[in-house]
């Protein structure tokens, strides 16, 4: 068994949450590794990744077999998926998707890249339990926020979205925003649904929180609940009790951070302009809202 259809990103723009809403589909099966990374991993000649930065990015699936292994029980579903955000930006997961997937449909998740990119950072410091600083992380001279920093870069939609519209029809494409859920997160996760061809009528738990971002009260306690042990035991196959749980237990420790103060936000969205703008072209859908 393998994938119909795969979640390709972007990073820390409602990709965990899109995962779990699908793993509730009775007809959706999920993969038992999300951000398996498959389609990414890569070594060249000498032995390093082709891409990705071993300090960020982890591949717990590297043969064909382990891929395969991940959908064992999905004999029966109507859609069979997988989430990896880094497949958006990793230049050559596109081409092998298809390669070995070319039935596959592509579901993209965006976020406003600014408010992105500084989720992202805010991820960073949690996994290496670093404490925020404002007077650090709250200016344009901040790691993050540099136009050649990681995370800015990968905030740059438009080339690597083209390369699923250059690589797949257009018709198996499907791009939402993550401003979609503010309205109406019901009608967001329906759309997702119709795409795949299943019964939109069903309604997931929106009330369980997924992927909880901010900063941790207590850097020791969100260090346990992302350790192996602990994410491992958070899959769909396990008791959906014991897996809410755990996450509850790591948004009640999370403390809301900071907001991007507006006249940061607006200089560091200034340089994107023209990408958003593009973006905007090739997906159909205006995005004057990021602006």
């Amino acid at each position: 068994m393998l994938p119909t259809f795969i979640i390709v990103g972007a990073a820390k723009a409602g990709t965990t949450a899109l995962y779990w809403y699908l793993a509730e589909h009775p007809a959706v099966f999920m993969s038992r590794v999300k951000e398996a990374n498959y389609f990414a991993y890569g070594l060249d000649g000498e032995g390093r990744l082709l891409y990705g930065d071993p300090d960020v990015h982890r591949f717990p699936v590297k043969s064909l077999a382990a891929y395969e292994g991940l959908f064992a029980g999905a004999a029966g579903a109507t859609a069979i998926g997988e989430a990896s955000p880094i497949y958006l930006e990793c230049p050559q997961a596109a081409g092998r998707i298809r390669e070995l997937l070319p039935a596959a449909r592509i579901i993209c998740s965006l976020r406003q890249p600014v408010e992105r990119a500084y989720s992202d950072y805010l991820m960073y410091l949690r996994r290496r339990g670093r404490r925020f600083d404002s007077a650090r992380d709250l200016t344009t001279s901040a790691e993050w926020a540099r136009p050649d920093s990681r995370w800015m870069q990968v905030s740059r939609y438009h080339d690597q979205l083209a390369r699923y519209y250059e690589t797949f029809p257009r018709e198996r494409i499907h791009v939402l925003l993550i401003d979609d859920f503010k309205p109406s997160p019901v009608r967001a996760v329906q759309e997702v649904y119709r795409f795949l061809e299943l019964d939109p009528s069903f309604i997931p738990d929106f009330d369980t929180p997924h992927a909880p971002g901010g900063i941790p009260a207590s850097t020791l306690l969100e260090g346990f609940l992302t350790s192996g042990p602990i994410v491992s035991a958070v899959k769909p196959w396990v008791p959906v009790q014991a897996a809410n749980w755990i996450r509850r237990l790591r948004t009640r420790n999370m403390r809301k951070p900071p907001a991007l103060p507006p006249e940061l936000k607006r200089e560091l969205t200034a340089p994107l302009r023209q990408d958003i703008l593009r973006t905007s072209q090739l997906i159909g859908r205006s995005l004057e809202h990021w602006l």
